[in-house]
Parts: structure tokens; C-alpha cells; sequence
């Protein structure tokens, strides 16, 4: 396991129930070119609180006044919770001096005090091309001493952050060397996890083949933020048949209305409202066939009652 001093401890919850919050993403999925036309900033803040959120994670869409940012999420009783960011951590040495724009970014989540940073390792063409179809045999993915430079390096950024008071969460994503259950569990074994909290994703989870909520169940004292979404059996199948990239798979609705999946989000959420070491759950949803502002309604409305039917 990777060790670094000077990194405060994860954010914990303390036996507190989780807090709902929306993603982005929902509206502006910033992985596909001329998909959609996005949702500028503020008019995002809007949709967001009108779906019934009081938080959500910063985009670097939103811009970066801190004095914008704060007075439009006042004005509509909204919260940062959390800033998603791509970075090269299975390729560079040592990645917070390959990386200048990351030292800005924590300084404006402190000032907006967004205190969760969430992060992965770079998507991989080659990866996203058979994304859900990732060979058992290790040959398309990097060994032991891969995941350890994933590691040191999520290390590294969580002693920057936590001068800004942020903790940092490593997210699961499809696309990526951290797909597949083999290669998640082949992280968790090189990280620091007093250090660096798993952000996991439960629809990338699933779409990789692996059983979410088994993962939930095993690691919960792990898991620090959850991003939870659904996937559509049927269009992951035609996905694995079709051989489409996972970027294919996004533009025909692979992730689909929470609780309508295969993901078992009722039983994560009945896990992590008994073990609740999340403070944060971040309701997403990559791509919708409807409107985004009602479909992350809808899902929200979903979300509050498997949490109220989980606490009975």
C-alpha cells in the first residue's frame, strides 16, 4: 500500500446520513463533441435547483469567479459539494508538477469551498474502444507497477489538497486502466486509503461487468462519494454484440433512470444508508433520452424514497 505523510484523513461521515446532490454531467456531458447544445452557466444553477437539488458538483464550465460562482449558488440555496478532474496518473512521474492548472483549480474550490475532489486516471483510446469488453487476461491493462504510479500519484494530490481543507476520492471509470473489477480491486490494494477515499461509480461499476452492490457491500469503509447511476441491460448487451466504444454506448443511453437498471442501486442505497461512510451521493445520469431537468427531478424523487424505505 502507498503511504504518504502530511495528507489529512478522507472526509467521513460519522454515522451521518448522506447528502443528495446533482451531477453536471446530466445536463452538459462534456465527453461528447456536438451532442447536445449546453446549458450555459447560470442558467445550469437553475435547472439544477428546479429539479429539486440543493447541491451539486462544480463543473469547470461554470467559469472560474469565485464571486459569480458564490452569489448565483446563493441566490438559489445551492452548494458545491465536489469537482470532477481527469488526470494523467498511470503515465507521469509525478503529476502535481505535470499539472499547473491543478494548483488553480484547488485554490478556487477552497474559495467556493467545494471540498471534494474527484479523480481518475485519463480516458485511453485503445481502452475506450472495447470499454465493457476488457480482456480477463491483463493485455490490454498495466500491471502492479501501474496501479502503484496511480496510487502515488492520487497520494500526491491529496497532500496538495488537503493544504485547501479538500479530500480527495478516486472514481472507477470505463475507458480507463480502473474499468474492470480485477483493475479496481488492483488499485485498492496499492492505495493509500487513509488518504485517498474511493468516489465509486456504480453504473461504470456495472458496465464493466462487475456486481455493484457485492462492491459496496465488500468495501463501504473504502467508499468516501458515491456517483450513482443505472444501466440499461439491453443496451449494454447490443453494446457488447455491436462492439461499440463506450462513447457509442453514451450516445444510445447505456445509463438509464436510477432504479430501472442493473445496476441494484435500491440495495447500495439500503448498504450505504446502514454503513453511511459517503457524505455525498452525486445522482447522475451521462445522457437522457428526455428533458435532463426532469429526468434528474425523476431521479431524485426516486433516490429520497429508496433512502426513506431503507431507514423504516
Amino acid at each position: 500500500m502507498t503511504t504518504m505523510s502530511g495528507s489529512a484523513p478522507v472526509e467521513n461521515a460519522n454515522a451521518q446520513a448522506p447528502r443528495l446532490a446533482a451531477a453536471p454531467v446530466t445536463w452538459n456531458n462534456n465527453d461528447l463533441d456536438d451532442w447536445r447544445p449546453l446549458v450555459p452557466f447560470p442558467q445550469i444553477l437553475e435547472q439544477i435547483a428546479s429539479a429539486g437539488y440543493t447541491a451539486t458538483e462544480y463543473d469547470d464550465g461554470f467559469g472560474t469567479d469565485v464571486d459569480d460562482l458564490l452569489a448565483e449558488a446563493e441566490d438559489l440555496d445551492l452548494t458545491y459539494c465536489g469537482s470532477y478532474q481527469w488526470l494523467d496518473l498511470s503515465t507521469t512521474g509525478n503529476v502535481i508538477g505535470a499539472s499547473p492548472a491543478l494548483r488553480a483549480k484547488l485554490s478556487l474550490m477552497e474559495a467556493i469551498d467545494c471540498r471534494n475532489l474527484i479523480i481518475a486516471d485519463s480516458l485511453r483510446p485503445h481502452r475506450v474502444a472495447i470499454a465493457g469488453a476488457v480482456p480477463r487476461d491483463g493485455s490490454q491493462s498495466i500491471g502492479r507497477s501501474g496501479f502503484q504510479r496511480i496510487a502515488a500519484n492520487a497520494a500526491r494530490v491529496a497532500e496538495t489538497a488537503s493544504r485547501h481543507g479538500i479530500s480527495v476520492h478516486y472514481h472507477n471509470h470505463v475507458g480507463t486502466y480502473v474499468e474492470t473489477p480485477d483493475e479496481v480491486d488492483a488499485l485498492l490494494a496499492e492505495l493509500d486509503t487513509s488518504t485517498v477515499g474511493l468516489c465509486f461509480d456504480t453504473g461504470h461499476y456495472a458496465f464493466a461487468g462487475g456486481d455493484a452492490r457485492a462492491f459496496v457491500a465488500a468495501n463501504s469503509r473504502f467508499i468516501r462519494y458515491i456517483h450513482l447511476k443505472d444501466v440499461d441491460s439491453a443496451v449494454m448487451a447490443q453494446a457488447h454484440v455491436e462492439r461499440w466504444s463506450f462513447l457509442d454506448a453514451l450516445r444510445h443511453y447505456v445509463f438509464t433512470d436510477v432504479g430501472s437498471g442493473v445496476a441494484r442501486t435500491n440495495d447500495i442505497l439500503a448498504i450505504l444508508a446502514e454503513h453511511p461512510t459517503a457524505p455525498w451521493i452525486i445522482i447522475e445520469q451521462d445522457t437522457c433520452i428526455k428533458d435532463s431537468t426532469t429526468t434528474a427531478a425523476r431521479n431524485l424523487r426516486t433516490v429520497q424514497r429508496m433512502l426513506a424505505a431503507s431507514t423504516r
